[in-house]
C-alpha cells in the first residue's frame, strides 16, 4: 500500500543544480508555474498531483489515456468539447482519450490527476523510450504514518 495526504502534499520542486546528476539531487520549491508530480506509476494507470495557481495556465492539449481530473482544492475553469464550465473542490470530471481540454487557474488550486491505462498505446513516439513503471524518487510525498493529522478530514488513500 502507499499512501499520500494531498492537502499536505509538498509543492514541486527543481534540482538546485539544473545538470546535477541523479534524481535524488538536492532540490529548491519551484518558481512560476508547478510541475506535476508524478505520485504513482504502473501499466494500469498514472497517478499524478498538480498545483495550479490563481491566473496559471495549461493551454489546450490532448493526452491518450482516459483522464480523470479532481480538483481537491480552490476553483478552476475548464474548457472542452466546446463547452466550458467552471469547477470548485470536490469536483470530479473526466475527459475522453484524445479530448482537448484547457484549463485556467481562477483560484490556485490542487487537483489530482489519473491516466488510464498508463502509457495509452501511441503515447511514445518512434524517438521516445517507454516510460518506466516505478515510483520516481524525487516526485513521491513521505509515506504518512497512521494517524492523519488532526485538522485534515479529507485524506485519500492509494
Amino acid at each position: 500500500m502507499k499512501r499520500w495526504h494531498l492537502p499536505t502534499l509538498e509543492t514541486s520542486s527543481d534540482k538546485r543544480t539544473a545538470r546535477e546528476p541523479g534524481a535524488d539531487a538536492p532540490r529548491v520549491p519551484s518558481v512560476g508555474a508547478q510541475k506535476p508530480r508524478v505520485l504513482f506509476t504502473s501499466p494500469e494507470c498514472r497517478l499524478v498531483a498538480l498545483d495550479l495557481g490563481a491566473g496559471d495556465e495549461l493551454p489546450d492539449h490532448h493526452v491518450r489515456e482516459r483522464a480523470v481530473l479532481q480538483v481537491l482544492s480552490g476553483r478552476v475553469a475548464i474548457e472542452a468539447s466546446g463547452e466550458a464550465v467552471e469547477c470548485a473542490a470536490g469536483a470530479v470530471v473526466t475527459f475522453d482519450p484524445g479530448e482537448r481540454h484547457a484549463l485556467r487557474g481562477l483560484d490556485d488550486a490542487r487537483l489530482l490527476l489519473v491516466l488510464a491505462p498508463w502509457p495509452a498505446e501511441g503515447h511514445n513516439t518512434a524517438t521516445e523510450r517507454e516510460h518506466d513503471q516505478h515510483l520516481p524518487a524525487n516526485a513521491t510525498a513521505e509515506p504518512l504514518d497512521s494517524s492523519p493529522p488532526a485538522a485534515a478530514s479529507g485524506r485519500l488513500e492509494t
